[in-house]
């Protein structure tokens, strides 16, 4: 053969990988169109009321497989695996991911399971076989013909690298759950929101508060910028009532109080021009549990922050003011100064 019509080693090898790739993009491309074909088909269905068969679930989640491009599994986190990285990856998730996957991340909301196919236990094998690079291509871009949106313009990229460490870190299903069993999802949703399902981690759950806008009013306060009504469950009312903590006695365990915030305005089309609430600041929510809370006084405090944009709750971090951290003690410090009052600095105002 003549020796111009001769193809370099190197350069034919080069030439075959090309071709190899472009065979493979072309397979995966045929692949995601026939699932979604059937898919499309399969779904129409499926009503919302009835539960996905097998076959759907099987090919919704071969859907997520496919979609996902080629050079997208191959990045690598940027994010150290580490325990400040989980935590602040499962603040995102209860924030964000929650309403739909449970606050336990195993699709066991009243939200998810009503999808068509229903939200995925993230700590299932088929998540798990997941990379990084995987997960974020798939929170960063939501999965067509399913439940799970884009989330490209809400979680940053830095965020979304720490939601796929955390997910990396949760607990398989065949092993005890880490974090506190998914309460009822009947609580009527707050803006698409369930926020009986954010919880901090190693401290309170918003859904140990259940009921707490129709508790008793302890009384109410005006600090600066802000208005609160403090509410209490029979059980701190009751205690109230028996002259506690006047007559020397603590709260007894299950006591709670929950102090809602308002942005304080002038109301100028009422008499007097009254501050009254305005918009939704923050819930702080307070239990005794002399055991659970033992280092902090007896009693563990939560303070989750309401963003009127999204009509969402979340919570506190340490950017907000007062900074808060996201553990049980986060108010302890500062009750310190009533310590002699069990913690306590509302007393019960006469009616």
């Amino acid at each position: 053969m003549p020796e111009l019509m001769r193809e370099p080693v190197g350069q034919l090898s080069i030439d075959r990988r090309r071709r190899g790739d472009r065979n493979a993009t072309l397979k995966h491309k045929l692949v995601l169109g026939v699932i979604s074909a059937m898919l499309g088909a399969l779904l129409q269905g499926c009503a919302a009321g009835k539960t996905p068969s097998q076959g759907e679930t099987s090919l919704a989640n071969a859907a997520k497989d496919v979609t996902i491009p080629l050079a997208a599994g191959k990045r690598n986190n940027p994010l150290p695996e580490t325990d400040e990285v989980v935590s602040q990856g499962q603040e995102v998730f209860l924030g964000s991911c929650a309403q739909c996957h449970g606050a336990d991340a195993r699709g066991d909301a009243n939200l998810g399971r009503n999808m068509t196919p229903p939200a995925m236990d993230l700590s299932s094998a088929h998540v798990q076989h997941w990379n990084d690079a995987e997960l974020f291509w798939i929170i960063q871009n939501g999965v067509r013909l399913t439940g799970m949106p884009a989330w490209k313009s809400s979680i940053s990229d830095n965020d979304t690298w720490k939601l796929a460490r955390f997910i990396h870190k949760l607990p398989r299903p065949d092993t005890a759950p880490a974090t506190t069993p998914v309460p009822s999802q009947t609580q009527a949703v707050v803006s698409a929101q369930d926020k009986y399902t954010l919880k901090i981690p190693n401290g309170l759950a918003f859904s140990e508060f259940r009921g707490y806008e129709s508790w008793p009013v302890i009384a109410i306060s005006h600090n600066g910028g802000a208005v609160a009504a403090i509410l209490g469950n029979p059980v701190m009312i009751n205690a109230y009532k028996a002259r506690i903590p006047g007559n020397g006695k603590p709260f007894p365990d299950g006591a709670k109080m929950a102090k809602v915030h308002w942005n304080a305005k002038v109301d100028a089309g009422q008499p007097g021009a009254p501050t009254v609430p305005g918009t939704q600041h923050d819930v702080d929510l307070m239990v005794k549990d002399s055991k659970r809370f033992a280092d902090s006084g007896g009693w563990g405090y939560g303070v989750f922050e309401y963003e009127p944009a999204s009509g969402k709750f979340r919570l506190g971090n340490l950017g907000d003011k007062p900074p808060q951290g996201n553990d049980a003690k986060c108010g302890f410090a500062c009750h310190t100064a009533v310590k002699a009052k069990d913690y306590v600095f509302t007393a019960y105002g006469p009616r």
